[in-house]
This record gives structure tokens, sequence and C-alpha cells, in this order.
């Protein structure tokens, strides 16, 4: 059998290209009531992805509004698409309202667009699937080896539809030497703005007590370990605890708060903020990542400290896909605050051979997600140990970057810091460099 003509679109495709109509109407509503949040959320598709031409129409007339600097909301939708004579093709002022009553919650706004994005790419997909198998069976459509590279190129504009334009440019390694970096320091010599650091030991090994150490010295503007004037002053710190009460908090707190104050470095109103959740909270749900944007987004901090990891979700603590999406939710908090971040994890149960291993239990995510991993560990001198509580400050991953973390740690005089560096006797350690060895 030979064919010498080109059929026609609807012989290829009788089926409607897909589309999810709920989700386009869920979208728009959640535009309606974004607030200032709607330049935000209208940018995450764009008119042409939408396949109800009503709706590609109140997305582009809510665009409209945005860029006037106008808000978007039923009542404003209504009289611009009155104004344009569209008002009646899209539904009415009532199916614009109807948009925002069926909304069931605004955090999911990036889920409904992210939906719609694929099911556009989708029908670009079969479009120019359309296109090709139009011209292969074209007799006159020319030498088959150009409409191969024609399909080609079909092909990757579906594939770079609407992200060519956001990529960044390559640059010649010459070019992008010449850039002098500077560190963008949260504590100095530390820790940096984007820099991620999960603290773990075992039970009872003094995480908890150095993370809240870490917490009010830099809302101080003092170095943790060293106690000394931070060249960058006082960090806003929010602390997500997401194990101990209000109550337990407030003991432990205390303390440290008022070792600043002796120290003639008192944490000033407004510094540090802490919310305490000690049932824990799901980031693999929309409703416990919507918890923890509320709170980095009315803070702000420079540095936020959350955990401990285990509480952060309610599935298994192994599972791969649990702890991606945790840190997908971790890695929003922290882009939208341009914070560093400070988490605790617990270590593994020991085997009896050995010690105790200090990477993070569950997921081995854990073990590539940070910049920097360490670990408390009893240091072999047994005196030592037990008068002093002193610890190594062991890396479980390699650093990524030369900090002046200390190798060594032991408990503070009574009334002051919990941990203080120490070297031991005849031994000459001055801190860790990238690869976790000491310098």
């Amino acid at each position: 059998m030979t064919h010498d003509h080109a059929p026609d679109n609807e012989d290829l495709f009788a089926r409607a290209q897909p589309h999810d109509l709920d989700a386009e109407q869920a979208y728009l509503g959640a535009l309606g009531i974004a607030g200032r949040d709607a330049r935000r959320i209208h940018q995450l598709v764009a008119s042409a992805d939408l396949y109800r031409p009503a709706h590609a129409t109140i997305h582009a007339t809510a665009g409209a509004l945005i860029d006037r600097g106008e808000p978007v909301d039923p009542i404003t939708l209504t009289a611009a698409l009155q104004a344009a004579g569209t008002l009646s093709r899209v539904g009415g002022a009532p199916y614009l309202h109807e948009l925002v009553r069926v909304l069931p919650d605004l955090s999911h706004a990036e889920h409904y667009a992210e939906r719609i994005r694929e099911l556009a790419q989708r029908r670009a997909l079969i479009d120019a699937g359309q296109q090709i198998m139009q011209r292969g069976y074209d007799p006159t459509a020319g030498d088959p080896a150009d409409l191969a590279e024609e399909a080609v190129a079909l092909a990757r504009n579906v594939r770079d539809q609407g992200r060519a334009a956001e990529d960044s440019p390559v640059v010649d390694m010459h070019d992008f030497l010449q850039v002098q970096d500077t560190y963008d320091w949260v504590i100095p010599g530390l820790l940096e703005r984007g820099d991620r650091l999960i603290l773990t030991a075992g039970e009872g090994g003094g995480k908890s007590v150095l993370l809240r150490q870490i917490a009010v010295a830099t809302a101080a503007g003092v170095n943790p370990f060293t106690i000394q004037p931070s060249e960058y002053g006082p960090q806003k710190v929010l602390v997500l605890d997401c194990e101990n009460s209000e109550p337990q908090n407030r003991r432990h707190y205390r303390p440290l708060m008022n070792a600043a104050a002796r120290a003639h470095m008192p944490v000033k109103r407004g510094q540090i903020h802490i919310d305490c959740r000690p049932e824990g909270v799901d980031l693999t749900k929309a409703q416990g990542r919507a918890w923890l944007m509320r709170r980095v987004e009315t803070v702000q901090p420079d540095l936020l400290v959350i955990g401990p990891i285990y509480q952060l979700h309610t599935g298994d603590p192994s599972s791969e896909d649990h702890a991606r999406r945790v840190t997908t939710a971790l890695n929003e908090a922290r882009v939208t605050a341009n914070c560093a971040m400070v988490m605790e994890a617990h270590a593994p149960h020991g085997n009896g051979f050995g010690p105790r291993a200090l990477r993070p239990a569950g997921s081995s995510l854990w073990l590539r997600w940070p910049e920097f991993g360490f670990g408390l560990r009893p240091v072999e001198d047994e005196k030592s140990a037990e008068e002093d509580r002193a610890r190594r400050l062991v890396p479980w991953r390699g650093l990524r970057d030369d900090r002046s973390f200390p190798p060594f740690l032991r408990q503070g005089q009574k009334g002051s810091w919990p941990w203080v560096p120490y070297t031991p006797i005849d031994t000459d350690v001055r801190g860790y460099s990238a690869t976790g060895a000491t310098a």
C-alpha cells in the first residue's frame, strides 16, 4: 500500500489532548487570592500553558493587572475583563468567584502549576508529532535526512520551551576566574549564607546543647566557640525545635541568654525567635511545608536551626523519597531567607564492635546533602571524658570548604557557655581543612 497524501490532523489523533481543568481552576483560584504573592504565582505558568481559552484569557488579564501594580482578585478581574469586552466569554463574574471558592489550599499553587506545565508540554509534544507525521507522509516534503533534522529540531523546541531563555550563558574559564569571590559570612570562619550543617551524636552526647549555644551566640554576635565578637555583628536566628516542649526550651535557653549577658554581649530583642513543636512536623505534606515557610518568611533569619531530622516527617526514616521531599522543603526555606542552616540528627545505634558510627541515622541522602557534617564523640582519655565531658568534633563527611571548626570541645565552667574548645596535652590541632583532616 502506498501513501501519496498528507493526512489531516483529525486523522492522526481523535482523542482529546491531555489537560486537567480542575488543576487550571485551582491554580487560577490561588492566583485570585495570592495578594502580594500574585506576581510569583502568575509567573509559574504562561497563559499559553492553559488548555481552556477562557482560562488563558483570565491569566493574561491578571498579568496585565500585576504589571500596572493593581491587585488581583475576582472584583478587579471582573472589571478588567468587562472593560476588555471578554467577561461573558470567560463565564462572567460568578465563574471568577467560583474559582476562588473551589481552591483547596493556597499552598498547593506550585503543584497545580507544575501539573499545568507538564500537560502543556505533552500537548506541545503531540503537536510536534503531528507535524512530523504529516511531513513524513507528504511525498513532496523533501529529503528524508532533512526531515529527520527538522524532527529533531521540533522535539528540541518542545524540550526547551519556556526554559532556554532562563539558562545562564556558558562562560569561558578565563572570564569565570576573573571574578573575585568573598565569603558572605553568617558566622565568620564557620558558616556562610547557604551553608548546611548537620550535627550528630549518640543520646545525651551534647549535640542539642551545642546547637543551642550556636543559636544564642550567633544572635549575640559572637563566635559560638571562642565567644569573640564577630566583625559581622549579631545575626537574626530562627529556632524551630520539633522535639522539645516550651518549658524544656525555656530551661535550656535561659542560662545561655544569661551567659551572653554576662559576657557583655546580650542578645537584643528581635535577634532570636523560637517556635516549639514537640509533636514534630511532616515536611512531606503541604501543611507542614506551609508551616515552615510562614515562619521563615516572617522572621527572614540569617541562621535557621531546625530539627531533629527524624521529627521532620512521619514516614519510613530510611526512605530516600521521604528524605528527598524533606530536603526540597528545607532548601526552599534556605533559599527564601538566604540563610545558613544547622540541623540535628541522631547517630545509629552501635553494634558492639568499635566506635559508634556518627553518620545520621536513616536515609543515605543525609550523608550527601549538607556542606558540613560533624559528630560529637567522647575522647579516648577516659579521665577527660568523665571529668570534662571532653568531646571530639569528628567530620563524618569531607568538608566542602576550609573552615575553622575546633577538633576538641570540653564542658565549660558553671554559669558560662556549655562547650569550649580545648587542646589535649601534647596535641597540636587548630581546625579542620576541606578534607576533614586536622590542620
